[in-house]
């Protein structure tokens, strides 16, 4: 196989795919501009409404531990349309939500729901294409991925000033149902033959080969790492580009949409490197840039006075560099374990979704500068993992 596509069923499949993974993202950047206007609604500070973004994301984190065995089980398919559907069912709740518990509980359905389809997403990519053609077409979902922090909010904020920010989440509806609708029609079942059919769906057994493999570890580390520095930088953004520097809300759309589409370039051009370099050379470039981020931010906090670009010129670094990796780094860790795809990519979503959450939230809680938090993660996980790169190398060969 020379592309990633090369059959119209599998432009098909990938297109199916990076729809699934849109649904993670699109719930957590499509209502961010109306935060306000919620709050205000239900008659609560903002830090509330903040928190439904915390409900969503550890469900998507943690649901993958509950929803991996069950796509190992009963295949990709039912549960990718079981995602959608939860999906559907979590936005039209949260759209006529009248109290603040009962949208909490949307968003707990919605994020089961997206995690449902991303988990299919990349165990479907296992299960169909080789491990070269996989890492590329992983780069794919993830640019499809990124792209949605680049738009969701400009759509989202568009939708609330016409019709209020109950649209958003009718917007989710529509797309829901669309998505199911194509999947239903075109999704066909990507698990060639049943996987751990008996015993228990919940085991400490069907965990353990993965937790205990020193190479997944590896690279789910790592992809823990990056995404915890991302997840820092958008929760700072805000705070440092329109509160502290006092950029209006167009300029920090500037800036984040500016960053995204960086984002998008370099995750559309991955798999070319990747074709070119091979995987293993990809996540020590991606390593090397995230320390290079690391030691800008270091830097900048310690000697520079604050602007947007001391602030955005690292996090640009740091964007390229994860983005050209991460593909090859998901590929390289779910590679071993073809007869349990679905739980491997659980337990890797869980490193990087609630991993990741909660190593951002703890250092931005104990007040530290978001460029001191970036810097520390590159030095304290990064660093290491790279010094162990050239062992990882001589594994990978032998």
């Amino acid at each position: 196989m020379t592309s990633a596509a090369s059959t119209p069923g599998q432009r098909w499949l990938i297109g199916l795919l990076m729809g699934l993974v849109t649904l993670t993202p699109m719930g957590i950047d499509i209502y961010l501009p109306s935060l306000p206007a919620m709050a205000a609604g239900f008659g609560e500070p903002v830090s509330a409404l903040q928190a439904s973004i915390t409900l969503f994301i550890f469900a998507v984190g943690l649901g993958q531990m509950l929803i991996g065995p069950l796509a190992d089980r009963y295949g990709r398919r039912p549960v990718a349309l079981g995602g959608a559907m939860a999906y559907l069912a979590g936005s039209a709740l949260g759209a006529a939500a009248s109290t603040l518990e009962v949208f909490y509980v949307a968003r707990v359905i919605q994020g089961l729901g997206a995690c449902s389809a991303s988990l299919v997403a990349f165990a479907a990519v296992r299960d169909k294409f080789s491990p070269a053609v996989g890492a590329r077409v992983y780069s794919y979902l993830n640019g499809a991925l990124c792209s949605v922090p680049a738009l969701a909010p400009m759509l989202g904020g568009a939708l609330a000033v016409h019709a209020g920010w109950r649209s958003t989440f009718v917007f989710m509806v529509l797309f829901a149902f669309a998505l199911m609708v194509l999947l239903a029609r075109r999704f066909e079942e990507t698990r060639a033959a049943p996987t751990s059919p008996r015993g228990p769906l919940y085991s400490l057994p069907r965990y353990l080969p993965i937790i205990a493999s020193g190479r997944f570890l590896y690279f789910a580390l790592f992809g823990m790492a990056g995404m915890a520095m991302i997840l820092v930088f958008v929760s700072a953004a805000p705070v440092v580009l329109v509160q502290q520097l006092g950029y209006s809300e167009l300029g920090f759309s500037a800036w984040f949409g500016g960053n995204a589409a960086i984002n998008i370039a370099a995750f559309f051009l991955a798999p070319a490197f990747i074709a070119r370099f091979g995987r293993h050379t990809m996540v020590r470039v991606g390593m090397v840039a995230l320390l290079l981020a690391s030691a800008m931010h270091a830097a900048a906090w310690w000697w520079m006075p604050l602007s947007a670009w001391v602030f955005m010129l690292p996090v640009a670094v740091l964007t390229v560099g994860f983005s050209l990796a991460l593909g090859s780094g998901l590929s390289l860790a779910l590679e071993p374990f073809a007869d349990r795809a679905g739980t491997a990519a659980a337990v890797y979503g869980l490193f990087q979704m609630s991993g990741s959450a909660v190593v951002a939230t703890v250092l931005l809680d104990s007040g530290m500068a978001p460029q001191a938090a970036m810097a520390l993660i590159g030095l304290l996980i990064v660093a290491p993992l790279l010094l162990l790169s050239p062992g990882m190398a001589r594994r990978l060969k032998g």
